[in-house]
This record gives structure tokens, C-alpha cells and sequence, in this order.
């Protein structure tokens, strides 16, 4: 029997691991420069993309199913340095795939999308954010301003049980509180439907609204106009939407503000003179602080950790982190409104009467500069950049450049009109009626004496357009952004309810560098939906081009999946020409088997919109895909209606 060489078998054993981690590592490399189809290296970039279930308990956290909501998150990672890149702004769509559109690139595709061709709209646009305008009769417009044609791009109008005076806006921007001291509710809207969810009833009118940071309370302002309510405010569980706390803080009309953690609450009380300091935890009132005059806005510092409240005689208070009284700034002039800039340094206060601006550096607590802005200024906004201040007595806003300030330099002033008329200081709410948009370098501005929502972009002399708003005076104006935001570093997430079942492009552009990539992704059939007997009723709408010649007649079929044996009589199509200066309601007229049809001659060259809604079928003109189509000069159309005709 042979002895064994073990020194040959443990040279082998070396060479044959070295061999291992050659090949290890050049596997590695094949895997890092072929990344998996959710994964995609481009530009110094690697990009890739999750997409997962909300509701994982329901369904599995593998599959995609129509119908659900569904998480999507983008890791961009710099292929260098393996570094999280931070500050991008991903532009996202999602779509069906086409086989008649296999020739079509990714880049092309993407850019059909910016252009916002009608033959290529998006089956779920994740770069949108709605303008919403808090109206002077009861209502609020939705307005997108990215997409529509013309002036008018309102698409639904929310109806309250009375006028809103005020309003919150959850975190996530899937809730919408609303004050109407009129019926003394808060009505709480889902921003994901534009539809009512629930009211909140109070003893006594709400007049003021606040979130405070972390989202848990909603704080309601009471207006008593009898002794009837010992109530001064109330605390709303926004999770249970439910009061959880009503409590006594002092007389007279009540401005918020919060600690950074969210756990102190200030309330002012105008007739009592005081500031209410609440313990968020306890629900209860620690203490007061008394103003020596009527408190009229109230901000807190993240920097300082200082809450100031203005007053009417023009004296800033002071309370600092132990909820002490520090020494007062005096303006020497009434004071309106009072705001910091986002990093918490800079606190801007309104002289409405003195047409002055009062900056308060909080890293010293004292006040630094006077400004002249405007007539009659009530309200500031913040962009990263400036500062925007809104006149009642002219049409003027007129913007403070913030970056001077930390060099100790004047405030430099520049000016844009914020519309054709002043808006005037009559009934005008407390609301913000100008608010930065999701860009951070633009604005839109609500006038209402314009009955119009106007837009701005930093660096121009004058708005770049406006919105329509149907004849309405819009008071105040809000945006909810539905864009992706980056909840860690690189890390980029939105939501979307998912389409129909099918197979999908997801199409994801970035700016700087510059990349262009479509993912694919498959959804599912529900299978909850599978198992039932009633299947939502669906409409499609079957036209054969969308740009069809003016003057001549156009035959609009549609295909309805009801269930019902027979076809039903009231099919209505309503079809109205942007901006909504022509409209027509018609019935469809059933033609068997599901589908239905109606004519119309579109009298004038624009874009067109319908809508179907039956009340036999369960569903109104909101809830179901409009059609879009373009009338076109007969010379321009012929060619193309030729060339699209089966």
C-alpha cells in the first residue's frame, strides 16, 4: 500500500484555491459590469430598482398585482466610490409595453412623455404634484399644472358643507384637513381620489389648523361665540381621526407653533395676552407666558430652539427651550405675520401698517435688518433661495434674497407682479396664498381678485402663466407633490396604485449626468378579483386616431365590461373642449354585446375630453379613464386619419 504524499496533496490543495479566488474574482467583475435586469450601470451610475407590495400581508411580497399599491425605491450609487449619490430628482413613469412600439427607445420614449404627446400618455405619471386653490365659495379646485392644455388644467373641484378658512397637509400628502367654522367641521379628504372621507364635528367653529412635526396631532383653533364649549383647542388623532384631547388654553383667536421633536405645542390666545405651552405627551397645558399685548403669530426656531411670538404693538416675545420668557426685540411698529427661513436662522416679521420686514438672526437673537417690501405685506414664503412677501394694498410680491444675509449684507429686493389686480385685505385668509412648488425654484401665487393661480420661476420679470379657476376667487393655494422623494441618502421612493395587469415599462430619467434606462416590470392579475363574482366595470374607449378633422362628425364607441345581461339605456358621455369654453352631454346609444356609441362634429380646432358615467352601472364621470382627442384643420388630418384608419 502506497503512503500518501501529503505535501503534493496540500500543493494542490493551494494551487486549486488560488485558482478559486482567480475565478471568484473574475466572476465577480462579470457579475459588478452585468448587473441583474432590476440593476443598471450607466454614466458612473448604478441605478437600481425595487418595487414591492404596500400591504405584504395580503399578498405575497414577490408579486405585483393590479389594483394595489406598490412601493418604488431607486438606490443610485456612485460606481466608484460605492457612495449613495444624494440631491437627485428622478423623473419615473410607468406603461404598458406595446408590441407596436418594440422599435421605440427608451430615450425616445421618455422624451414623448416630457413633450406630453397625446399618443403617448403614461399609464402612472410619478413626477406630478397637483395645485390646490382653497376657494371663496365652498370648494377647492385641483388643478395639474403639468399636464392639460390651454389655460384651464383643473381636474375635479372638491364641494365642502361650507367655505374653508384654513388647512393642513399630512406629511405623506395623503390626507387634507380642511376648516369650515360655517358647519364646524374639518373635513378630512383623501388626496389619492380628491373624494371627502369623513367629517369632524366641533362644539365650536374650527378657525386654525396645524400639524405638528411628526404628523400624530392635528391642533384645531376654536372660535366660541357662546359659553357653551370649554374648549379653546383640540387635538386630533390623525391616525384614528378622532379628537383625543380638547383643552382650555385661553380666550381669543389661537396662531400654533411646535418644538422641533414635537413635543411642546404653543398655542397663542389674542384676548388673554398669552402664550398656552402644552405638553404633546400629557395633552395638558404646562404653563402660559404672558405677551403684554395680543399675540398675532407665533414661530419656532429649529436653530435656537426658540419659539417668538409677534404682537400687535410690534414687541417680539421670546420663550427659550425651558419655556422661560427671554428678553423682548422691539420693532417699534405693529407686527402681522412672522416666519423663519427653512434652516431656522432667519426670522421674518411683517409690519402690515409700516410696510416693513424686521429680520431677527436667532443665532444672536437680535433683529438685524429693516426692510421696505410692498404695500400692506400679511404673508411670507420660503423658497431655498429667497424669501417671498405678498402685498394686499398692490399686485406686487417682492422677493429677499436669502443668501446675503449670512454674508451681512443688505437684503437685496427684487419684485414680480403676482397677478393684474392687488388682492386686497378684505376677507383674505391666513392660509398661504404663495407657496414654492416641488422644483424649489419656482412658485405659484393665488390671486383673488384675478379669480386666477398664477406661476412664477425665479430669475424671471414676470409670471410664466396662469391658471384658470372657473370664475372662483381663490384665497389660498397648497401643492401636493406625488413625485419621488429621497427617504435616505440615494435612496429614492414614491407610491403608486398599480395598473391593469400586464407587462410594463418603467422609465426612469436623471439629470446630471444625464441617463435614460426603462426597466420592466410584470403585474399581475388580482387574485382576490379572480375569485369573486363581480368584476369592476371598466370603460375603454375605441377611436381610431386622436387628431381627427374639425367639421366633421366623429363616432366615439365605447366598451364597457358590465356584467348585466342587457346593455343599459343610461351610458352618458360628457365631452367639453379645453379650457372648458364648449360642452356637450350626450347618451350613448347601445349597439350590443358591451358596447355603445356616440356622434359628435367638433365645431372648433383644440383638445377635447370625455367622460362616462351611468348610475345603473354604479359609476360617475371621476372614477372611470377620460379619452383625449385633438381636432385638427381637415388639410392637416387627412393624411393621418388615412394612415391610423384599420
Amino acid at each position: 500500500m502506497r503512503t500518501p504524499n501529503y505535501r503534493n496533496s496540500a500543493l494542490c490543495f493551494i494551487v486549486l484555491t488560488g485558482l478559486f479566488f482567480v475565478f471568484s474574482d473574475q466572476l465577480s467583475s462579470l457579475f459588478k459590469n452585468n448587473p441583474s435586469d432590476n440593476e443598471v450601470i450607466k454614466e458612473g451610475l448604478s441605478i437600481a430598482l425595487a418595487i414591492d407590495p404596500v400591504q405584504a400581508d395580503k399578498i405575497a411580497a414577490s408579486a405585483l398585482h393590479e389594483g394595489q399599491p406598490a412601493r418604488l425605491q431607486f438606490t443610485v450609487r456612485d460606481t466608484s466610490s460605492k457612495e449613495p449619490v444624494k440631491g437627485l430628482h428622478p423623473a419615473v413613469w410607468l406603461d404598458r409595453q406595446n408590441p407596436q412600439e418594440q422599435s421605440l427607445s427608451c430615450k425616445d420614449r421618455i422624451n414623448s412623455y416630457l413633450q406630453s404627446k397625446l399618443a403617448f400618455q403614461p399609464d402612472i405619471n410619478l413626477n406630478s404634484y397637483f395645485v390646490l386653490a382653497l376657494n371663496n365659495k365652498a370648494s377647492i379646485s385641483v388643478i395639474d399644472p403639468m399636464n392639460g392644455f390651454g389655460g384651464s388644467k383643473m381636474i375635479t373641484r372638491i364641494r365642502l358643507n361650507s367655505p374653508g378658512v384654513d388647512w393642513a397637509l399630512s406629511k405623506d400628502n395623503k390626507k387634507l384637513y380642511v376648516a369650515t367654522p360655517l358647519s364646524r367641521e374639518v373635513a378630512v379628504i383623501d388626496t389619492g381620489t380628491w373624494q371627502v372621507k369623513t367629517f369632524l364635528s366641533f362644539e365650536a367653529s374650527p378657525t386654525r389648523l396645524a400639524l405638528q412635526p411628526d404628523g400624530h396631532y392635528l391642533w384645531v383653533g376654536l372660535e366660541k361665540t357662546d359659553n357653551k364649549s370649554s374648549a379653546d383647542v383640540s387635538a386630533v388623532d390623525t391616525e384614528k381621526n378622532q379628537v383625543a384631547a380638547s383643552i382650555a388654553t385661553g380666550k381669543g383667536s389661537h396662531e400654533f407653533a411646535f418644538s422641533a421633536d414635537s413635543r411642546m405645542a404653543y398655542v397663542s390666545n389674542a384676548d388673554d395676552q398669552t402664550v398656552a405651552v402644552i405638553d404633546t405627551a400629557k395633552l395638558a397645558s404646562h404653563h402660559a407666558v404672558k405677551s403684554m399685548a395680543r399675540p398675532v403669530a407665533l414661530a419656532f426656531s429649529t436653530l435656537s430652539k426658540t419659539l417668538y411670538a409677534a404682537t400687535e404693538k410690534g414687541r417680539l416675545l421670546v420663550i427659550d427651550a425651558e419655556s422661560q420668557a427671554g428678553a423682548p426685540i422691539e420693532t417699534g411698529s405693529p407686527l402681522k405675520a412672522l416666519r423663519f427661513s427653512p434652516d431656522g436662522r432667519w426670522g421674518f416679521a411683517l409690519s402690515q401698517r409700516d410696510n416693513k420686514v424686521f429680520i431677527i438672526d436667532a443665532s444672536v437673537n437680535r433683529l438685524v435688518q429693516t426692510v421696505e417690501a410692498g404695500a400692506a405685506p400679511d404673508q411670507i414664503t420660503f423658497t431655498d433661495h429667497f424669501a417671498y412677501v405678498r402685498s394686499t394694498g398692490n399686485e406686487t410680491v417682492s422677493m429677499l434674497q436669502l443668501d446675503a444675509l449670512g454674508k451681512n449684507a443688505p437684503a437685496a429686493v427684487t419684485t414680480f407682479p403676482g397677478g393684474q389686480s392687488a388682492p386686497g385685505s378684505s376677507g383674505l385668509l391666513s392660509a398661504d396664498a404663495i407657496v414654492p412648488t416641488p422644483e424649489r425654484n419656482a412658485v405659484v401665487v393665488a390671486n383673488p381678485a384675478d379669480k386666477s393661480v398664477y406661476y412664477y420661476t425665479e430669475g424671471m420679470a414676470a409670471p410664466m402663466g396662469n391658471f384658470e379657476n372657473f370664475g372662483m376667487n381663490p384665497m389660498a393655494v397648497m401643492i401636493v407633490d406625488r413625485s419621488l422623494q429621497e427617504t435616505a441618502p440615494g435612496v429614492y421612493t414614491g407610491t403608486a396604485q398599480l395598473p391593469p395587469a400586464g407587462r410594463y415599462s418603467v422609465s426612469v430619467l436623471l439629470n446630471n449626468p444625464t441617463v435614460y434606462h426603462c426597466f420592466a416590470a410584470d403585474i399581475a392579475p388580482d387574485p382576490e378579483l379572480a375569485k369573486s363574482d363581480t368584476q369592476p366595470v371598466k370603460v375603454e374607449y375605441l377611436l381610431n386616431s386622436k387628431e381627427v378633422p374639425v367639421g366633421a362628425p366623429v363616432s366615439i364607441r365605447v366598451k364597457v365590461n358590465h356584467t348585466e345581461k342587457n346593455n343599459v339605456s343610461d351610458l352618458q358621455l360628457l365631452i367639453f373642449r379645453i379650457p372648458g369654453q364648449w360642452q356637450q352631454r350626450l347618451l350613448a346609444k347601445p349597439l350590443g354585446d358591451g358596447l355603445y356609441q356616440a356622434d359628435i362634429t367638433p365645431t372648433e380646432t383644440g383638445v377635447y375630453q370625455v367622460f362616462a358615467q351611468s348610475a345603473s352601472l354604479n359609476f360617475t364621470f371621476e372614477q372611470q379613464p377620460m379619452l383625449t382627442f385633438r381636432a385638427i384643420r381637415p388639410e392637416i388630418a387627412t393624411a393621418q386619419v388615412k394612415e391610423l384608419a384599420p
